[in-house]
């Protein structure tokens, strides 16, 4: 992710998202040490990814897709970079949290092999969110 994507990725995130959205300037933290953001383009950008992988751990933070690109592989090709990054990095689990509604990003995490470890009460302003963990060796 460059500086210039910036307004696009919160614009999309926040049409996304809504209330669960991105503050702007929390975006910046794209270009902090340890942190990969990746955007999935073909002309133009079409969804973005990110990671924190400062700590012990990989931590996935959002992966946005615009609507009109969404069925289409786009959220598994960013899945793919960040974890294929976390395992480049020597990470050893990745952890992520998404929302109990978004049935799509559920399924699309079951299908990396992710697990459900857990639920946190009101995560989000307006749902609960699972914890689910991968684990990156082997």
């Amino acid at each position: 992710m460059k500086r210039s994507d910036l307004d696009w990725a919160h614009d999309l995130d926040r049409r996304l998202f809504l209330d669960a959205a991105w503050e702007k300037e929390d975006m910046k933290e794209a270009f902090l040490p340890g942190r990969r953001f990746i955007v999935g383009e073909a002309g133009r950008p079409e969804g973005w990814a990110a990671m924190d992988a400062s700590g012990a751990f990989a931590h996935i933070l959002s992966i946005d897709v615009e609507p009109s690109f969404q069925g289409r592989g786009l959220g598994s090709s960013l899945l793919s970079s960040l974890l294929s990054s976390a395992k480049d990095m020597g990470k050893k689990k990745c952890i992520l949290e998404v929302s109990c509604d978004n049935e799509k990003a559920f399924g699309l995490y079951k299908k990396f092999g992710f697990k459900t470890r857990g639920r946190i009460e009101g995560y989000y302003p307006s749902s609960d969110a699972f914890v689910m963990e991968k684990d990156l060796e082997g």
